[in-house]
């Protein structure tokens, strides 16, 4: 290895200037277009840290960050071939640099240097030679490779000028005697580190940032400074530094991060220059914690407090595809209010066909709400759409919905994590899945949710009060709402519907009745009001969005309702609630939210269901509805 490299160094180094350039372009091009895992993390990372650019611009520094990236790699290998005058004319010094230089000469003292993955930062290293006055003993961290040849060739070619390496495999002992001596040692600060490092805030995301600067730093009473180069062209660059004036650890941690973020905000150079291609902000990559912040070393509360946060950002983000039943999407919302703690640093997005949405905004779940393309547009048309919303770049991305066409999306969608419940068939598309026992196909579905997001992480308990609706109920008037959802073994029929209203209406003296539904309804709903020509009846079956239909639901005092996907959002929105089941299993399907609730059964049913709801004694409704109300007062 250590020959190859000298001969491509020669190489390198003996080639016209524009040919390498074009080869740096070259390269360059095909990593930015050539799909791979690499630059995805990229294109994610400009687009969290610039979400106001548009896919253009957060691309065209995405492809510069590359070129240079590859520029500075030949260069790491063809500098050794350049002559000292050759180097000389390559790289300038800038004259704050020279001036601390000669400042510390005249009073040496000790100085911890931190160091950005700029392009060109191979340069640093040079500065001695450049230097036209005398530069204290500095050393620079770096990590050993195992093969003797190569790990030769970098320490001959970097401390040729007078820099010394200081592995970090031997720790921070070389380096405190580098700065006990009055010397300089430098530290790549930017660099995810993973299992050693603490969490903090950089471009309002948590990352694991080193506390190496900020502990020699503090234990050595040693100044602290930024050292970076900006690259001027092809093989040149400016040495540039800045002062920090943090003493503590945390505060040259956050400073340093501060620094970094500001520099990259204001100066497109740098933009430009940045490894974009780290995986910075991953501070958690094992799935099974992936709904979690990991409980470790941290100074994210004391950074929220010098930044004046109340709370944590929210640019992590987690799309959820809801299942295409509404029943189980509401016995999901528990969950989603809970992911919002555990993970308060997400923010949320669910994907569901239009009238969920309609039905969630009307609950004001907190999640952003995005519809999906109708069933009926066709399957290209989805994929299309789950294609353009790569763009997005989500960090997570969970299936609910447990169909072949839900797992394609997603894995076309391309979020780097991709969780769902394999119960049954494989699901080959996703990255990671909860697989449940025989025992946990007999519980309820919400339970079901919870043990796979709690597989994945999820901490925090359930939180299964009902959402508030916005809305003003009329003191004088004490209204009934009727949701007779469903057809077939899920109807029930116009005679009981009659009889109960009849009961409730002797019992409740100017009781106003409602009645939902959809447009199979709608002629349940005429046989019904046609047998009470003196009861007060509204109807809006069939006339109404669900949307509309849910903030007049939420009006009422009492709602009574075959098992439908309005008798769900009634108990979601805290409405007192009778429900009818039948053939729907209420073990696997019932109602959730603690909101006051009675559900029924028809005589001799098993209490699985599965027998036809029209068996319901309307007389037993009624009572059950009236005990209901008299409990609440």
């Amino acid at each position: 290895m250590k020959y190859i490299l000298w001969t491509l160094g020669f190489v390198f180094a003996h080639l016209p200037e524009f040919l390498m350039d074009g080869l740096c372009k070259g390269v360059g091009w095909l990593i930015c277009n050539f799909p791979n895992r690499r630059i995805r993390v990229a294109y994610s990372n400009l687009s969290h840290c610039f979400p106001e650019m548009t896919e253009k611009q957060r691309r065209h520094i995405a492809y510069e960050s590359c070129r240079r990236m590859v520029e500075m790699a030949l260069f790491v290998v063809a500098s050794p071939h350049l002559s000292k005058e050759n180097l000389k004319k390559r790289i300038k010094i800038s004259d704050y640099v020279l001036q601390e230089l000669k400042s510390n000469a005249e009073n040496p003292h000790p100085i911890v240097l931190m160091i950005p993955h700029f392009a060109m930062m191979e340069t640093i290293t040079m500065f001695p030679l450049i230097a036209d006055v005398p530069t204290p003993h500095t050393g620079v961290f770096y990590r050993p490779f195992d093969a003797p040849g190569l790990e030769s060739w970098v320490k001959s070619s970097r401390e040729r000028f007078g820099i010394e390496l200081i592995s970090r495999k031997k720790g921070i002992m070389g380096a405190v005697k580098f700065l006990r001596e009055n010397g300089v040692v430098a530290v790549l600060f930017d660099q995810n580190t993973l299992s050693a490092g603490v969490q903090s805030l950089f471009f309002k995301g948590i990352c694991v940032t080193s506390q190496l600067p900020g502990i020699l730093i503090e234990n050595e009473k040693a100044d602290a400074g930024i050292f970076y180069a900006t690259r001027t062209g092809f093989w040149r660059s400016e040495v540039k530094g800045v002062r920090i004036e943090a003493k503590t650890i945390e505060d040259v941690t956050i400073a340093a991060n501060d620094w970094l973020e500001k520099k990259l905000i204001e100066d497109e150079t740098a933009r430009f220059d940045w490894l974009w291609l780290h995986r910075r902000w991953r501070f958690n990559s094992d799935p099974r914690t992936a709904f979690r912040i990991p409980d470790r070393k941290s100074i994210l509360e004391y950074t929220m407090q010098k930044k004046g946060l109340e709370e944590l950002p929210r640019i992590f983000r987690i799309f959820i595809t809801c299942p295409s039943s509404f029943r189980d999407t509401i016995v999901f919302l528990p969950l989603l209010r809970l992911l919002r703690k555990s993970r308060y640093d997400a923010n949320i997005t669910l994907l569901c066909e239009k009238d969920q949405a309609s039905a969630l905004r009307a609950l004001d779940v907190p999640a952003e709400i995005i519809e999906l393309p109708p069933m009926s547009k066709g399957k290209l048309r989805r994929l299309n759409f789950f294609k353009r919303m790569y763009a997005l770049y989500p960090d997570i991305h969970v299936v609910l919905e447990n169909t072949p066409l839900a797992d394609l999306e997603s894995r076309v969608m391309g979020a780097p994590y991709r969780f769902g419940i394999e119960d049954g068939r494989k699901r080959r598309l996703l990255t990671d899945v909860y697989k449940p026992d025989a025992a946990q196909s007999a519980e309820h579905v919400g339970q079901g949710y919870e043990n796979m997001f709690r597989h994945f992480g999820l901490v925090g308990e359930l939180d299964f009060s009902p959402f508030t609706a916005d809305v003003e109920k009329s003191p004088d008037i004490f209204k009934v709402a009727l949701i007779c959802g469903g057809s077939g073994e899920h109807s029930w029929g116009a005679d009981k519907w009659t009889r109960l209203v009849k009961v409730l209406n002797a019992n409740i003296p100017g009781a106003e009745f409602h009645f939902f539904g959809d447009e199979a309804d709608s002629r349940l709903a005429y046989e019904i009001e046609k047998n009470l020509e003196h009861v007060e009846i509204k109807t809006a079956a069939g006339r109404q969005g669900i949307s509309s239909a849910a903030r007049e639901i939420a009006q009422s005092d009492i709602a009574i309702a075959t098992d439908c996907k309005l008798a769900h959002l009634a108990n979601a929105m805290g409405v007192k609630l009778v429900a009818l089941y039948g053939p729907t299993n209420p073990i696997r399907r019932g109602l959730v939210f603690d909101s006051p609730k009675t559900e029924i059964l028809p005589d001799d049913c098993p209490p699985q269901g599965g027998a036809p709801v029209d068996k319901i004694d309307p007389d037993k409704v009624a009572d059950a509805a009236l005990n209901l109300i008299a409990n609440s007062l």
